[in-house]
């Protein structure tokens, strides 16, 4: 009790513990390894606070977007739904003061309150009446803006000061959390983008442990191994198909593995396809030791199959280069290695109609052959997502 400072009267008057506000603290921490952020923080909050409702908007909805809120409480399914897609244009309880707790009657005259529209036909059927709540804004000068909202019927009363305190202590945590989940979820949409980009190339990418076991493959790469002819799983390890091809694989991912802490390792190798046409390469590359927590990958592996080549998006060849739904279903078959005559067959279309499409793909990729023209649909793959 003694390290808890003058900061725990106000809570510790709320009928909180130290060790509950600790275990407050922790849920807020522990939020960001959910499935469903901070749903069991918002959780604890509602009995806390006696509430019937408790809400965090990650991302705020607009127009376009249906936004990040995450409830707790009695919520019925279509109330995300409802309020994303018009209540918060009405919502009265927004624009509130930076990182600070406010009950709602601070800021709304309690009859225009009762009288409003988002009471009436949303609040008021739901048992809301009471709300205290905080916006938290960012520090990192991208101007994010997250609501805490927790709400109360009407037999419960207003949010006292000393409940009030409580959250107030919270806040700071759910703010440092808050900056954590948008950094952590820039580095996950960057992974995304990474494991996209190489999907759409037709490569593979898998990472090992120090150990070799595998911590993460593409779906590329499962294709690849799925085939077995040069490379597979043999009892959950990587293994080349030809023993040779499997000793110089593992010394080089050993070698990976070992090298993190320095300058790493950069290593490719061609592995056999016991004579059949076609290779499959092997980049093997080090991990270094800040990359990754937990069970680190240290190793990671790039599979490239000459026979499997990267596949152009349609809707995003349409989007890059203004092709017609026509023209971009004949850039797709041809960037894959079809024919002009086989690519009609495929599309039901006759030869020069075929022709008259490419004319047109010429014209709007700036390209005057066709192979010039495959190559430049599996250079734009990389800039698709």
């Amino acid at each position: 009790m003694d390290g808890a400072g003058g900061a725990c009267a106000p809570c510790l008057a709320a009928g909180t513990s130290y060790a509950e506000l600790q275990g407050l603290i922790g849920l807020v921490y522990d939020g960001l390894l959910e499935d469903k952020p901070w749903n069991a923080l918002l959780d604890a909050l509602r009995r806390q606070f006696g509430a019937n409702y408790a809400s965090l908007t990650i991302r705020l909805p607009s127009a376009e977007d249906r936004g990040l809120v995450v409830f707790a409480g009695e919520a019925r399914p279509h109330i995300h739904a409802l309020y994303s897609s018009s209540l918060y244009a009405v919502d009265p309880f927004v624009n509130l003061p930076r990182d600070t707790v406010v009950m709602l009657e601070e800021l709304i005259d309690e009859r225009e309150w009762l009288a409003s529209v988002i009471y009436r036909d949303f609040l008021e059927p739901l048992q809301v009446r009471y709300m205290m709540g905080a916006d938290i804004r960012s520090d990192d000068g991208r101007e994010r803006e997250f609501r805490l909202r927790l709400s109360r019927p009407p037999q419960s009363g207003p949010f006292s000061e000393t409940e009030r305190a409580l959250c107030g202590l919270l806040l700071p945590h759910l703010k440092r959390a808050l900056r954590l989940y948008a950094h952590l979820d820039r580095v996950e949409s960057a992974c995304r983008l990474y494991v996209g980009t190489l999907e759409r190339m037709g490569i593979g990418s898998i990472l090992l442990d120090e150990a070799g076991g595998i911590c993460r493959i593409n779906r590329a790469a499962e294709a690849i191994l799925a085939e077995g002819d040069s490379l597979q799983l043999h009892n959950g390890m990587l293994e080349a198909v030809a023993p040779r091809d499997d000793r110089r694989l593992w010394r080089l991912i050993k070698q990976a593995a070992a090298g993190r802490n320095g300058s790493g390792l950069v290593e490719a190798i061609a592995l056999d396809r016991g004579g059949q046409p076609g290779g499959l390469s092997v980049l093997v590359r080090s991990i270094p030791l800040a990359a990754e927590a937990g069970r680190a990958a240290a190793v990671e592996l790039i599979l490239r199959d000459s026979n499997r080549p990267a596949q152009p998006s349609e809707p995003l060849l349409r989007q890059l280069y203004q092709l017609t739904p026509a023209e971009a279903s004949l850039a797709v078959l041809l960037g894959e290695g079809l024919t002009l005559e086989e690519s009609a067959t495929r599309l039901g279309i006759s030869r020069n109609t075929a022709r008259s499409h490419l004319r047109a793909v010429f014209a709007k990729t700036g390209v005057k052959r066709q192979t010039a023209l495959v190559q430049l649909l599996l250079c734009s793959v990389v800039a698709m997502d």
